[in-house]
């Protein structure tokens, strides 16, 4: 959310309009042209500070907006993932999808799809997980 500061001065500048466009109101045709032409510059000045704190808040807002989508996700990818022989899967229903790397999601809260290799050797077939990103095996 935008600090309080922020939208403390958007109001502050959208008052200030508002009080020199109801001077001017007020006053009628009694102000001189060159109080009207000052009056009028400093109410285009005042929403002019108002429209730029306005367009800093709805940054601000969409900044907040994509963090709390991120942050949804990673609990919804958390919560679908189940750990199991040094692996992760991830489950969605009947679906299971997976390997992933332990070590690459543990450190850096990544989901990295592990290969399988094997090799045949003459005491039976090896087979195991590879990590291309962090190069750790596990067995399979």
């Amino acid at each position: 959310m935008p600090d309080i500061g922020t939208i403390a001065a958007a109001l502050s500048s959208l008052k200030s309009a508002t009080d020199i466009a109801k001077f001017i109101s007020d006053s009628g045709v009694s102000l001189e042209k060159a109080e009207v032409k000052l009056k009028f510059a400093e109410l285009v000045g005042a929403l002019a500070d108002a429209k730029i704190e306005i367009a800093e808040i709805q940054g601000l807002l969409i900044e907040k907006d994509e963090e709390i989508r991120a942050l949804k996700a990673k609990v919804d990818l958390t919560g679908n993932l189940v750990f199991e022989n040094r692996c992760y899967w991830k489950e969605e229903g009947e679906k299971r999808d997976g390997p992933f790397c332990q070590r690459c999601y543990d450190v850096e809260s990544r989901l990295v799809r592990l290969q399988l290799g094997k090799r045949t050797r003459e005491n039976g077939t090896f087979r195991w997980y590879s990590c291309k990103a962090c190069d750790k095996n596990y067995d399979a």
